[in-house]
């Protein structure tokens, strides 16, 4: 027996939009993800007032898309995450992707506040959707200079149709629900510290009139040189064919220091491109969780926002590596299905 579909969603799009999008991350290209924004744990905000629900219903369409997407690809994407993920990228795809109608989809004004539940769930995550409580993302790995062109102009793409979000943003947007100046917001992100996020996708994000959001891997970083290549697909790193042995691949700490002065979010990405899951010692826990945001914080003279862990895992603050993000100062947890604003 066949779904149902909406007359705006055929049967076969579903599908057609995650292979479409799965082709962007086979390429090394900029990948556009729909995400939940989630309270790492219960905390009071007094003075918080949601607002109004919008009648134009537009979060209610999308969250409407999820659920059917969902239900076409969770079969064999998985009932669990891998379900929710897949269903979040092809809808990404849909609304952010090449191509895209009119823009944003829903206008991303959250009409409840972010909900301190911790579940990947479908169920969960179109109740985010529903309600507004998510967040653009486009991320991005490589960004060698032969792309420099192409990454302008989808820059370009996204500046005309959403807000550019700094920090202090995407905290008004948590704690209000509201985007400053009513225009919902993307954030491209940059992952892993490369050489070329520096010298090609700062200079796009310059040109384009957006802020860049650069996760850093600061072992990357501390690297020497005649090693990098080799370090990098020890620590699932990707490089592409224009990276050479012996040239410096990853971005120095005075490129950090740069970044950050010339506006950009500058954060780390753990420092060796650690796994949430076996990062479970004393020492790891500091080399990879600490130890990045003092030397980040040091380098800037900032307050690094947020973290990332390899393979999106969220926060649950059951474990003491997630303890110890709190602890450090993170205020952000970027993940696969959601991102999460933690308890200070």
């Amino acid at each position: 027996m066949s779904l149902p579909c909406s007359p705006s969603v055929s049967p076969e799009e579903p599908r057609a939009a995650l292979e479409a999008s799965l082709s962007l991350v086979a390429g090394r290209r900029g990948v556009p993800m729909l995400v939940s924004l989630r309270e790492a744990g219960q905390r009071q905000r007094p003075g918080t007032r949601a607002p109004a629900p919008r009648e134009d219903g537009a979060d209610a369409l999308l969250a409407a898309e999820f659920e059917e997407f969902h239900a076409r690809l969770a079969p064999a994407a998985g009932d669990g995450e891998a379900g929710v993920i897949a269903a979040l990228q092809a809808l990404a795809y849909r609304h952010l992707g090449p191509g895209r109608a009119g823009g944003s989809g829903g206008t991303g004004a959250a009409t409840t506040p972010p909900t301190g539940e911790q579940r990947v769930s479908a169920a969960a995550t179109a109740a985010d959707l529903r309600a507004g409580r998510y967040l653009r993302l486009a991320n991005y790995h490589n960004t060698p200079a032969s792309w420099k062109d192409e990454l302008v102009e989808e820059l370009r793409g996204y500046a005309r149709d959403f807000a550019t979000v700094g920090v202090a943003d995407l905290e008004h947007f948590a704690t209000t629900g509201q985007w400053p100046g009513g225009r919902p917001g993307l954030l491209p992100v940059f992952y892993e510290g490369y050489r070329d996020n520096y010298e090609i996708a700062a200079a796009a994000c310059e040109e384009a009139g957006v802020i860049g959001w650069f996760f850093v891997c600061t072992e990357f970083v501390d690297t020497p040189v005649a090693d990098q290549y080799d370090f990098a697909p020890a620590h699932r790193i990707k490089l592409v064919d224009e990276n050479r042995p012996g040239e410096r691949l990853a971005m120095t700490w005075e490129e950090i220091a740069d970044l950050h002065r010339r506006g950009h979010v500058v954060t780390p990405h753990t420092a060796s491109h650690a796994l949430a899951r076996t990062t479970l010692g004393a020492e790891d826990i500091a080399r990879e969780v600490s130890e990045p945001k003092r030397l980040m914080d040091a380098v800037t003279g900032g307050d690094a926002p947020a973290t990332a862990w390899l393979e999106g895992t969220g926060w649950t603050g059951d474990s003491a590596a997630d303890r110890a993000v709190a602890e450090s100062g993170y205020r952000f947890v970027f993940g696969n299905t959601m991102v999460q604003r933690l308890p200070r």
